[in-house]
């Protein structure tokens, strides 16, 4: 217990190290974080109930992934000439604000596709995002910051049954309402609190007042993919991440629809807010113990035993037979492997090596990295449609496939 207690107060320490905008962004992602956990799981419950089938449920997702194909490498163009933190907040207000007010408003299956069109601008500021809220934070102290950014997300995760009961009070279609109006609420208290105290950092200060200036311009984006080409493990991390997005758009898009389908498990909606919970909670205790201790050393094996557990977990959601709750719930605690190894071990890796080779190349890498996830994510919604039709378990098939492709990249790393 006196360890336990050590490692957390160890944890807190870091986090005086931490720099001054990164403090503020983990501080004010809870605002963001916990509800569009619930967003996620229900989004796609929501627009079905609205009037669409499945297949044009996956068309929706393609469509908001061919805006990702070119809005991040805007918004690092935008980000270096006129600073970091104003794209940031003007974009987060149209995309995050404007998406869950049309949700919220919502009556028309045309309706939810706005609200998924408007969503997909928040992918211009991804990359300035993942730069502006590390860069002025050491390397060392990292680790704990991902640490925490995941730990809100799970978080959410655990609170996914408050969105439960309100949709086992209200109705799917008003139920979601109202988690889109608290998200909604929530996003303006976090954009404005970020508006007052963030500041832009010393690299963005570079870039955009020395924008054309010999050493301090940063490379073109043809420069780049370059130089990402000429790095093979940066190279490998980049398609390990374009992979993880891509199945992430599978597994988000069709598991919630999967829990609840009467051809599938068929639970019900709000029993169904019981798995994220449940697979919230050993994910929030690995995170906040061992993932802060893992040794560099360590951390290749570390990602390829989550990708294992995660192949495992989709195969007992494979295997679940109509109606079982326990082992939706196994295949989710297994399959957190993945979303934890992605959003902490995997990207701090990438993070640092950017930073290894030139940190005035972060926010174009990061532009590329969403970039060419969104192009490879693009087909798969509406295949995955097709293939849920066919049998709703084609494409967690698909998704294991990706997960043993993922374990041979980094088997040859």
């Amino acid at each position: 217990m006196t360890k336990i207690i050590e490692r957390i107060v160890r944890g807190f320490r870091d986090v005086k190290l931490w720099g001054r905008n990164t403090k503020i962004f983990v501080a004010t992602e809870i605002l963001y974080g916990i509800p569009m956990q619930w967003v996620w799981f229900y989004q796609g419950i929501f627009m079905v109930h609205l009037g669409m089938d499945v297949v044009l449920l996956g068309f929706i997702a393609m469509l908001s992934l061919i805006f990702q194909i070119f809005m991040p490498i805007i918004g690092g163009y935008l980000a270096d000439k006129f600073g970091r933190k104003p794209i940031l907040i003007a974009f987060d207000t149209f995309a995050g604000i404007g998406s869950t007010f049309v949700w919220l408003m919502a009556t028309e299956p045309w309706q939810a596709v706005l609200g998924a069109v408007l969503q997909a601008f928040s992918a211009t500021v991804l990359p300035v995002r993942e730069a502006l809220q590390i860069e002025d934070t050491e390397s060392a102290y990292r680790v704990s910051v991902y640490s925490f950014l995941t730990s809100i997300y799970l978080l959410g995760g655990i609170m996914t049954p408050i969105a439960g009961f309100l949709i086992s009070i209200y109705g799917v279609l008003q139920g979601c309402r109202y988690v889109f109006l608290i998200t909604m609420v929530s996003l303006m208290i976090m954009l404005i609190t970020r508006q007052t105290y963030l500041k832009q950092s010393k690299i963005s200060d570079l870039h955009s007042s020395h924008n054309d200036e010999g050493i301090l311009r940063s490379e073109g984006y043809i420069e780049t993919s370059k130089i990402l080409t000429k790095h093979t493990k940066l190279l490998t991390l980049f398609i390990l991440i374009i992979i993880g997005n891509m199945l992430f758009s599978l597994v988000n898009t069709f598991r919630p629809l999967y829990l609840i389908d009467a051809k599938a498990l068929a639970l019900n909606e709000s029993i169904a807010s019981i798995v994220p919970m449940a697979s919230s909670v050993p994910s929030l205790i690995v995170l906040s113990f061992l993932i802060p201790r893992l040794k560099h050393e360590h951390m290749r094996k570390a990602l390829i035993f989550s990708y294992v557990c995660s192949f495992f977990g989709l195969v007992a959601l494979i295997l679940a037979p109509k109606g079982s709750l326990i082992l939706a719930v196994l295949s989710a605690v297994l399959d957190s492997a993945r979303y934890i190894s992605f959003y902490s071990i995997l990207r701090l890796f990438f993070v640092n090596k950017i930073y290894e080779i030139n940190s005035l190349l972060i926010v174009k890498i990061m532009s590329l990295t969403t970039t060419f996830s969104a192009i490879a994510s693009c087909p798969v919604p509406l295949v995955g449609g097709y293939l849920y039709v066919a049998s709703p378990t084609l494409p967690f098939i698909v998704c294991a496939g990706f997960l043993a492709m993922s374990i041979g990249l980094m088997m040859k790393t």
